[in-house]
């Protein structure tokens, strides 16, 4: 999802599987807080001031909820909206100017067996029969901006532009081509006109090398070129992903990650500029008995310097020994506060009577230096 900060192609370029820091001891974290019951995907204002996030109800649909940053004015954006009685609301992006967002709805979720294992929601195919709206900030306005119909055709992790006036998304171009599919990368200039409505015009799509699950991770500070997670190597598993930058006028993706069989899927600049936080399965071991999160989609949080050095993981859940442990755990999706000394992360681990697994935002709280 957007970040508001600027910063230079060979930040990323040093990345690779992660590697214990220097000195464990000097852990930049103050405190590990579960912060939104509930809460899962997720993207925080560049204003400071709200959070968004997908939330499931009783019925195991996903709506659209936004709160304060006390938490004292949480409210549903979708959950009224008899159109959507069925979907899944989910995924949502924070316009840069915070009075709108955009969201991705999956239509069929029952159909698709998703609403009663929400653990499919954590791989690509949660873009299946998906499409993207807008919706404002008070839930009064919504509109839907892509029409991709019923074809197999799936839409995945939007993102604004930095500037605000254009999106980024990947689409599924063929459903039959290994696990996920093959995708292409999107962009569209987004347009609000004098009425009000939101439309995507402009459409562009960019070329990769070969067939592949591409998925965004924003765009690069110029806005001239995107970072995505992609299996672009020869034989690479599509569960296994690597990260890379691709420019807009051509040429071949820049490869900035070797995960050599790791999985290292979310990277979030911090607004400071000197810091990557990012999610990985490095330094997992062992497995526990009667979970519901299996060990292939555990993930911690990371830290590391912004030329890929000084690498310290801050998070345990996947730990039995740490305070925080909650068996086996997912970690994902993830914001930085605009001031930088926070971190919102989308956490999964699974519940005591091994049915539905739980959700929840943490809010992981960094030493004031990291503020900007």
């Amino acid at each position: 999802m957007p970040r508001t900060l600027t910063w230079t192609c060979v930040l990323l370029a040093g990345l690779t599987a992660p590697a214990p820091a220097a000195d464990p001891e000097a852990s930049p974290v103050l405190r590990i807080e579960r912060w939104i019951e509930g809460g899962g995907r997720l993207d925080w204002s560049r204003q400071g001031e709200w959070l968004a996030y997908d939330k499931a109800g009783e019925d195991g649909r996903y709506d659209i909820y936004i709160t304060s940053t006390d938490l004292l004015a949480e409210r549903c954006l979708t959950c009224e909206m008899y159109a959507l009685r069925k979907d899944n609301a989910m995924n949502p992006v924070w316009h840069p100017a915070g009075e709108r967002l955009i969201v991705q709805v999956q239509s069929r979720p029952k159909r698709l067996k998703f609403i009663a294992d929400p653990l499919q929601l954590l791989t690509p195919d949660r873009a299946v029969h998906s499409e993207l709206y807008d919706i404002d900030r008070r839930g009064k306005h919504f509109t839907l901006l892509t029409r991709f119909g019923d074809n197999g055709t799936a839409v995945l992790d939007p993102h604004f532009a930095f500037d605000g006036e254009r999106l980024l998304w990947s689409e599924r171009v063929k459903a039959r081509k290994g696990r996920y599919g093959a995708w292409q990368l999107r962009s569209a200039r987004f347009q609000v006109g004098r009425t009000g409505i939101p439309k995507l015009r402009r459409i562009q799509s960019y070329p990769v090398p070969t067939d592949a699950l591409i998925v965004p991770q924003g765009y690069t500070p110029d806005d001239r070129g995107a970072l995505v997670a992609a299996n672009f190597e020869p034989g690479q598993s599509p569960d296994t992903l690597d990260l890379y930058r691709i420019r807009f006028d051509g040429g071949e993706p820049e490869r900035l990650t070797h995960t050599r069989g790791g999985a290292e899927e979310y990277v979030r600049l911090s607004p400071t500029g000197r810091h990557l936080a990012f999610t990985s399965n490095a330094e997992i071991r062992g497995t526990e008995p009667g979970q519901s999160v299996p060990p292939t989609a555990r993930r911690e949080l990371w830290l590391m310097d912004a030329d890929g050095s000084n690498k310290r993981r801050l998070t345990f859940f996947n730990d039995p020994p740490s305070d925080h442990s909650l068996g086996h755990t997912y970690v994902g999706d993830l914001a930085w506060s605009p001031r930088g000394d926070q971190i919102a992360v989308h956490v999964m681990w699974g519940s005591e009577d091994g049915g539905r697994p739980r959700e929840a935002v943490y809010r992981i709280d960094l030493v004031s230096s990291f503020r900007r």
